[in-house]
């Protein structure tokens, strides 16, 4: 029994480990720009939405690491990796994200913003160009 959870606490160690950079992610946005919290700052905007992907996903991590953690081959150090870099991406990507990044209304936000969140666009992860969406 003792080893079975010797190995739940090892495998739960892998989403624990992104916790620091979300934190220092936010932390430095918020340092940068205190009053409007990265309204005022692309940059303090940017970092803030790029911890703030990696925490309002730890579900997920927490699944995928438990998985990794849990196996036998520890083959999956990567696909979080990978995983991670497509989370913040796409939280980068939201309408929402692009107008607070370049202080413009939601509404004017190019259509395409809205619209990465199909299986194509994951699939080929490519992001269409042009008028094709």
């Amino acid at each position: 029994m003792l080893g079975y959870l010797q190995k739940v606490g090892r495998a739960l160690m892998v989403p624990v480990a992104t916790l620091p950079a979300a934190a220092i992610l936010m932390g430095v946005g918020y340092w940068i720009d205190p009053d409007s919290w990265g309204a005022g700052n692309a940059l303090a905007a940017l970092l803030i939405k790029s911890g703030a992907a990696i925490i309002e996903n730890m579900s997920v991590l927490f699944a995928i690491g438990v998985a990794y953690g849990m196996s036998k081959d520890k083959d999956g150090a990567a696909a979080l990796t990978g995983f991670v870099g497509f989370l913040v991406v796409t939280t980068l990507c939201s309408p929402a994200a692009v107008a607070m990044i370049q202080k413009m209304p939601v509404d004017q936000v190019p259509v395409a913003f809205g619209k990465i969140n199909n299986q194509f666009c994951r699939y080929s992860g490519r992001y269409p160009v042009g008028g094709g969406l």
